[in-house]
């Protein structure tokens, strides 16, 4: 289920793009608060202590903002990244009551090696990594995990295959969805002309390209 931490917020007046790269340039992450009826707050956290927040408690996490003398318990809602480095660039925290349901993306991973990738070296397709759970923010699920080991060649594993085992949390993805499918392995083809050795048959001579031969030509008939 989700952790419960802490992280401390300074609030801000200023907004737009040169007060973000002016935050950004002092060391800090712009950020803001909204949601449940209530204004947007501005504010700014450190982006080292957000990162290591996600590393230990994932995106679920519950998160209490400190921000001046107010308290916030959030959730986070986005995260904007540079295209190219990667880095935190801007995160969204969405205030939630700890006593209504929200939906929220969680992960799903898979476990045991399918008998069709040990049997007939079938490749597993993972193809829907998150799904949308509604609970109670106390309720979210780290990951959900999915057994993959009876899937043969051809089978599939649908969202409405899922049993999260615990009736505080349903399931808003579509059912059809596909979650994991096992494929047939890839067949090479093997040129018949060719011997085990991709070598010519022997009897048969090689020829050389087409190329080579119109260029034979044409130099004979300058010659005439």
């Amino acid at each position: 289920m989700s952790d419960q931490v802490t992280l401390k917020a300074d609030t801000r007046t200023d907004a737009g793009k040169k007060a973000a790269k002016r935050l950004r340039n002092a060391g800090q992450l712009p950020a803001v608060i909204y949601g449940e009826k209530e204004s947007p707050i501005a504010c700014s956290v450190d982006p080292r202590a957000l990162t290591d927040l996600l590393r230990s408690h994932g995106r679920n996490a519950i998160i209490t903002l400190e921000a001046g003398e107010q308290s916030q318990s959030t959730i986070i809602k986005d995260i904007q990244q540079h295209p190219l480095g990667g880095n935190i660039l801007h995160v969204d925290f969405h205030r939630i009551d700890l006593t209504r349901k929200i939906v929220v993306e969680v992960p799903v991973d898979t476990e045991g090696i399918p008998v069709g990738v040990r049997n007939d070296g079938g490749i597993l397709e993972h193809m829907l990594h998150y799904v949308e759970i509604e609970c109670l923010p106390t309720d979210i699920p780290e990951q959900i995990a999915l057994d993959v080991s009876d899937l043969g060649v051809g089978d599939s594993l649908h969202v409405s295959d899922i049993d999260l085992g615990n009736d505080a949390l349903t399931i808003v993805t579509d059912g059809d969805r596909t979650v994991v499918a096992l494929a047939a392995p890839t067949v090479i083809a093997v040129d018949e002309e060719e011997d085990e050795d991709g070598l010519v048959p022997e009897g048969e001579e090689m020829q050389e390209p087409e190329v080579i031969e119109r260029g034979k030509r044409d130099e004979e008939e300058g010659d005439e």
